[in-house]
């Protein structure tokens, strides 16, 4: 009786070693696996007047990394400082004007250049012409956070500098707010930093 006694107790205890195991190693794979692999196209759309999804953007779930956003942001990398950034896939079904410049209706990418890149004195935002493959093409790449700038002729740029001290967000986050149907505002959050560019309408 002692001895079956002892079996079970042993039984029970190489069960509990097994299952703490098990969860130490899932722990340990969920911390080793690189959020930049699962990131997924996410989609933000905005109708005007009788015009629906006048204004649609898409982008990838980016995590956020604060010292590679860094070099983006104050140049001194080689690889990050260095190259653009295509972060949003801008899709219009009205006439609109961004920075000045008149968009009719189509696609367009919108692309960050570093600091210091391109002779840049500081971080920039570019609206590009883009032919996308079909109704559901785009250059936005699932996994891929080094998505290639698409060919396409660059319509405007201009300075940008991110806000700081806005509440942390894990990922990039886009929204598009309707101001009376007169302007379409892009609100990018990422991480502590946040950009609001405005659409005009006509």
């Amino acid at each position: 009786m002692k001895a079956l006694k002892m079996g079970i107790v042993c039984s029970l205890a190489a069960v509990l070693l097994t299952a703490v195991c098990l969860t130490a190693g899932n722990l340990v794979a969920a911390q080793s696996e690189d959020k930049r692999k699962l990131t997924t196209v996410q989609t933000a759309a905005v109708d005007v007047a009788k015009t629906a999804k006048a204004v649609e953007i898409r982008y990838l779930n980016l995590p956020w990394g604060e010292k590679t956003f860094g070099f983006i942001e104050n140049g001194g990398n080689q690889y990050y400082s260095t190259r653009t950034w295509p972060f949003a896939h801008l899709k219009l079904a009205t006439n609109a004007k961004f920075n000045g410049t008149a968009l009719k209706p189509g696609d367009y990418a919108l692309i960050i250049t570093p600091k210091g890149a391109e002779k840049n004195q500081s971080m920039s935002l570019s609206v590009a012409a883009y032919k996308p493959e079909g109704e559901s093409g785009t250059f936005l790449v699932p996994g891929n956070v080094f998505t290639d700038t698409p060919p396409g002729k660059e319509l405007t740029k201009k300075a940008i500098s991110f806000g700081s001290g806005a509440p942390l967000s894990d990922v990039l986050k886009i929204e598009l707010e309707n101001e009376k149907d007169s302007a379409v505002n892009i609100k990018v959050h990422y991480g502590t930093r946040t950009l609001t560019e405005k659409l005009m309408l006509k």
